[in-house]
């Protein structure tokens, strides 16, 4: 069922479909959010944008910085599970923002949603560091989503500038060839991360990074084993790159 159709001055065309108890978000035809208000795991690639952060103690996570808001599923689902923590969304699309707090319920308490370019506000952010940094920076070209900064250097730098010495970055690949490629970028440099784990689900390409400072990789792997339930445990797949 179709809840939203809206065409913007610049041409960009949003759609927001309900499947079932599902919410969906389309923009310029890219399946950008899907989210399930009444379950923990959505079974979507989604999850994956939150569900390596299980590994950290709930009471270590205190400030989460969210860059790409699109509908808002994974501020939605990260208020959950860590309903005491500042969450900080970014989006340079004041329609997503609108459709996320409207349609999806990503605002409410203890969250920040902010209409900024994320690259803009990453080079000048000067505040507390963020124990999850999260970057799902995805557009549209020519109907298939594109990152729209690489992890080069230079963002890497910023990006872990905002984090804890304990922080984890999770960063939204279109595919396995573009993280590689990433951590080629950063395992050389020692004051970035300890170790990688490249995550992944059996229906869709995207592979999701889970850059890491002081866990190991065993222990991620122990603690996913003891929260997902086995109807989502053959979907997602973890790996040490």
């Amino acid at each position: 069922m179709e809840l939203f159709n809206y065409r913007d001055q610049y041409g960009h065309h949003y759609r927001v479909c309900r499947a079932g108890q599902s919410l969906r978000l389309y923009t310029d035809g890219v399946f950008h959010t899907q989210y399930h208000p009444k379950r923990e795991f959505d079974g979507s690639l989604w999850d994956l944008l939150w569900l390596p952060s299980v590994a950290l103690s709930n009471q270590s996570v205190r400030r989460i910085l969210v860059l790409g808001v699109g509908g808002g599923a994974v501020i939605c689902a990260l208020r959950k599970r860590y309903p005491r923590a500042l969450i900080i969304g970014v989006d340079i699309n004041p329609v997503h923002l609108t459709i996320a707090r409207r349609f999806f319920r990503a605002g409410g308490p203890n969250t920040l949603l902010i209409e900024a370019d994320a690259l803009a506000f990453m080079q000048f952010y000067a505040g507390p560091a963020f124990d999850l940094v999260i970057d799902d920076l995805f557009a549209a070209q020519e109907g298939e989503p594109t990152r729209v900064v690489a992890l080069t250097p230079a963002w890497s730098r910023q990006l872990c500038r905002a984090l804890t010495a304990q922080g984890l970055l999770l960063v939204n690949f279109a595919a396995a060839s573009e993280l590689r490629a990433a951590w080629q970028v950063l395992r050389d440099d020692p004051c970035y991360f300890a170790g990688a784990l490249e995550w992944s689900h059996r229906r869709y390409e995207n592979r999701i990074g889970a850059f890491y400072r002081q866990v190991c990789a065993r222990h991620w792997r122990d603690t996913l084993a003891h929260c997902l339930p086995r109807s989502n445990s053959r979907d997602f797949t973890a790996r040490k790159i």
